[in-house]
C-alpha cells in the first residue's frame, strides 16, 4: 500500500485536487457530514457506502478506529477501488481528545497515560502493518497546519494535539510523498483555479517532500490524478 500525505489550512484546495479522480476507483472516509464535496458532480459520484448491497463509496465516520477499519475492507471486498481519500486528520484527532472518556482521564498518571494510548492507538490504527495491503491501493491522507517560529523564520508543520505524536511517531516520516497546499496571490493573467498549487519540496516554510527527480517542479497544479500518474511513471521506471 502507498500512502500520500497533503497538509495545508483549510480552503487551500485540498479536497478539490479529487476533482478529477475516476469515482468508481475512489473511496472517500470523511470525518463530518461534509457530502457535498467542493466540486461538481459531487454529490452524484460519491454516494454513501451501503455494506448491505456493498455500493457506494463514501464513509461519514469521525473515529480513528474508522480508518483501519475502511482501509481493511477496501483491500479485502472491494477490488476495483485503488484510492482511498482520508479527509481531514485532525478531524479524527479531535473526535478522540474531545471525546468524554478522554477527557475524563485528568488526573494522576492518567492524565499522562491517556497521551501514550492516544498515540500507540494512532499509529496502530494508521501506520503499523501497512504492507499487508494490496500494492496496488494507495491511500492519501489530508492534514491541518499550523505556524512555527524557528531561528530560520517561519515554518509550517502538521497541527497535531499532542506532542508524543510529533516526537515519538513523527507522521512526516512514514510519508514517501508529502504535499504542502498553497494558494497564489490574485495576478491579472493568472486563472482563479492556477491559484491553487502544491508544493513538493521544501521551499523554506513548507517542507514537503518528494523523491528526487519525481517532479521537475516546486510547485504543481493539484490535481491529485495526474499527480498519480506521476508518481506511477516514475515508480514504474
Amino acid at each position: 500500500m502507498r500512502m500520500i500525505g497533503v497538509a495545508g489550512p483549510s480552503s487551500t484546495g485540498k479536497t478539490t485536487s479529487f476533482r478529477n479522480m475516476l469515482p468508481k476507483e475512489t473511496f472517500m472516509l470523511l470525518p463530518n457530514n461534509k457530502t457535498q464535496l467542493p466540486f461538481p458532480g459531487s454529490k452524484k459520484n460519491y454516494t454513501k457506502y451501503d455494506k448491505e448491497t456493498n455500493k457506494g463509496n463514501l464513509v461519514v465516520n469521525n473515529q480513528i478506529s474508522a480508518i483501519s477499519a475502511v482501509v481493511k475492507k477496501v483491500n479485502d471486498e472491494l477490488p476495483h477501488i485503488k484510492y482511498i481519500l482520508v479527509d481531514d486528520m485532525t478531524h479524527f484527532f479531535n473526535a478522540e481528545t474531545q471525546s468524554a472518556k478522554f477527557r475524563a482521564r485528568n488526573s494522576g498518571g492518567d492524565a499522562f497515560s491517556r497521551w501514550a494510548d492516544f498515540a500507540a492507538k494512532t499509529y496502530q490504527t494508521i501506520f503499523d502493518k501497512t504492507d499487508i495491503y494490496r500494492d496496488d491501493l494507495t491511500v492519501i491522507m489530508h492534514f491541518h497546519t499550523e505556524l512555527i517560529e524557528t531561528f530560520e523564520g517561519s515554518k509550517m508543520q502538521l497541527k497535531t494535539p499532542g506532542k508524543m505524536l510529533d516526537r515519538d511517531i513523527d507522521i512526516p516520516s512514514y510519508f514517501t510523498y508529502m504535499f504542502y497546499s498553497k494558494v497564489l496571490p490574485p495576478e491579472k493573467d493568472r486563472k482563479q483555479e492556477d491559484r491553487y498549487v502544491y508544493v513538493t519540496n521544501d521551499d523554506g516554510s513548507r517542507p514537503a517532500k518528494t523523491p528526487m527527480g519525481c517532479f521537475k517542479d516546486l510547485e504543481i497544479k493539484n490535481d491529485m490524478y495526474e499527480i498519480i500518474k506521476t508518481i506511477d511513471k516514475y515508480e514504474q521506471g
